[in-house]
C-alpha cells in the first residue's frame, strides 16, 4: 500500500505489506534516497502494534545518525547505534553490552523516561543510576531477540564505573561522529564507592581442583590452561585465536596487530610444552556456556564462590614475582606491564630462544604442580550430573579397603 493508506506513519516511513506477497510480515517501508523505489526492512511479526513498536524505535535509531542538539539527541536510540556500529566489534563487547541494558532498562524506570536526551545526562541523572544498580533492583528488557526478566542483587561501585566507562565511551563516538554537538561530562564514580583492590591468591589445593573441573568442562578447559600457562588476561584469553600460535618457535602472541590496541598492552609470551597441544587443537565454547559452567563450579567443588577468572591471572603474577629465579623484567614483559619494553619484544621475541626462559620454567613448574594435585582429585572422586535437573555434583569413588 503507499504512503498515503498505510495503516501507520512516522515521518517518512511507512509500515506496509510486501507487494510481491512473500511474506505475512509487516515492512518498514521507505523510498529509496533520491527515487521513488520502495524499500523494505522486516518487523518480522504479523502484530500491528508490535510492529508499530519497531518501526518507532527504528526511526529513532536513523535519527541518532543525524545531527541533533543535546536537546533532541535520545540516549537510548544513541547507545544502541554506538553498540551496533562499535560496542559489539570490541574486545570487551560482552560488558559494553551488559551496561547499556541495564543504563536503559534504568532509564525506563527513572523519571528521565525512555525519551531521556543527552541534556538529561546530568550529575543527578548518573548519581541515581549508582543509587539503583547499588541495591536491589529488577529489569524487564527486550534486547538482541532475547527477553531479560530478572531480579539483580546488588553490585559493587567498580561494576558501576564499567558502565560508566561504557555510556562516556558512546557518547564521546556520538561526538566524534558529529552527531552532538558535544558529548557530556561523565564523571568516574566518587572514592567512597569503590571497594578494595581484590588481592586474591589461590592455593596449589584450590588452582588444582578448578583444573580437575575444567578437565571435565570443554567450555573451561581451554580458557583456564591458558591463563594458568601464561598469566594472560582474562579477556584476552577469551579472545585468542587459534591462528596467534606460532607453532614454530612455540610463541603465542597475545596482542596481534589485528586486535585493538588498549591501555592494557598483551604479551608475546613463549608457551610451555604441556600447553602446546592445546592451542593446537583451540577450540573455545560459547561465553554463555563458559559462564554458567564457571559460575555453577565453586558450589559443585565446595571452594569459595567469590572466585573470579582474573584470580588466576593474580595467583601467577603473585608466584612468579616470589620466585627468585625469575627476573622482576621477565614478569613485567609477561604481564604486559612493561610499557616501553613493548616495541623491543615485537622486534626480537620472535627470533630470540631465550625469551623469558626463567618465566617459562617457572611457568612449567607451576602447571607441574597444578596438574599433581589435578591427579590426585581424580583418583577418588568423580564428577557427575544430574541427567533429570542438570545438577553437577562431584562424588567419591567407591574404594576398596
Amino acid at each position: 500500500m503507499p504512503r498515503e493508506t498505510s495503516e501507520y506513519v512516522v515521518g517518512d516511513y511507512w509500515l506496509d505489506k510486501r507487494r510481491d506477497g512473500k511474506s505475512p510480515y509487516w515492512q518498514i517501508t521507505t523510498y529509496k534516497r533520491g527515487s521513488r523505489q520502495v524499500v523494505y526492512r522486516s518487523t518480522h511479526t504479523s502484530l500491528l502494534e508490535e510492529a508499530k513498536a519497531q518501526i518507532h524505535a527504528y526511526v529513532e535509531q536513523q535519527r541518532a545518525k543525524s545531527r541533533q542538539s543535546a536537546d533532541e539527541a535520545k540516549i537510548i536510540p544513541m547507545l544502541v547505534t554506538y553498540w551496533q556500529e562499535k560496542g559489539r566489534h570490541l574486545i570487551n563487547a560482552q560488558q559494553a553490552e551488559t551496561s547499556f541494558r541495564f543504563f536503559i532498562s534504568f532509564l525506563m524506570q527513572d523519571e528521565a523516561g525512555v525519551n531521556a536526551v543527552v541534556s538529561d545526562m546530568t550529575p543527578a541523572l548518573f548519581e541515581r543510576f549508582r543509587a539503583w544498580r547499588m541495591k536491589p533492583h529488577s529489569i524487564d528488557l527486550e534486547w538482541g531477540g532475547r527477553h531479560y526478566q530478572r531480579v539483580y542483587a546488588p553490585v559493587v561501585g567498580a561494576t558501576v564505573d564499567r558502565h560508566l566507562n561504557d555510556i562516556r565511551a558512546a557518547t564521546n563516538y556520538a561526538e566524534a561522529n558529529m552527531r552532538i554537538p558535544a558529548a557530556p561530562h561523565i564523571a568516574s564514580l566518587p572514592p567512597q564507592y569503590k571497594s578494595k583492590q581484590r588481592d586474591k591468591v589461590l592455593s596449589i589445593e584450590t588452582l588444582g581442583q578448578i583444573a580437575w573441573y575444567c578437565y571435565h568442562r570443554p567450555e573451561l578447559f581451554g580458557f583456564f590452561a591458558l591463563m594458568l600457562g601464561t598469566g594472560v588476561r582474562p579477556q584476552a584469553a577469551l579472545a585468542f585465536r587459534k591462528e596467534q600460535y606460532d607453532a614454530k618457535f612455540h610463541l603465542v602472541d597475545m596482542q596481534p596487530d589485528a586486535l585493538p590496541q588498549t591501555k592494557k598492552r598483551n604479551a608475546i609470551i613463549p608457551v610451555i610444552r604441556p600447553l602446546r597441544p592445546v592451542l593446537r587443537n583451540w577450540s573455545l565454547e560459547p561465553v554463555r556456556s563458559r559462564k554458567t559452567a564457571w559460575r555453577i563450579m565453586p558450589k559443585a567443588l565446595g571452594i569459595s564462590e567469590d572466585i573470579q577468572p582474573k584470580d588466576i591471572r593474580h595467583t601467577v603474577a603473585t608466584l612468579l614475582y616470589n620466585d627468585p629465579t625469575v627476573p622482576e623484567r621477565e614478569v613485567s614483559e609477561l604481564l604486559g606491564h612493561s610499557g616501553k619494553l613493548a616495541t623491543t619484544t615485537k622486534r626480537y621475541a620472535r627470533y630470540s630462544p631465550h625469551h623469558l626462559k626463567n618465566a617459562e620454567r617457572a611457568l612449567s613448574k607451576l602447571w607441574l604442580r597444578v596438574s599433581r594435585e589435578a591427579r590426585k582429585l581424580s583418583a577418588v572422586q568423580t564428577l557427575s550430573t544430574d541427567p533429570w535437573h542438570g545438577k553437577i555434583t562431584v562424588a567419591r569413588k567407591f574404594q576398596n579397603g
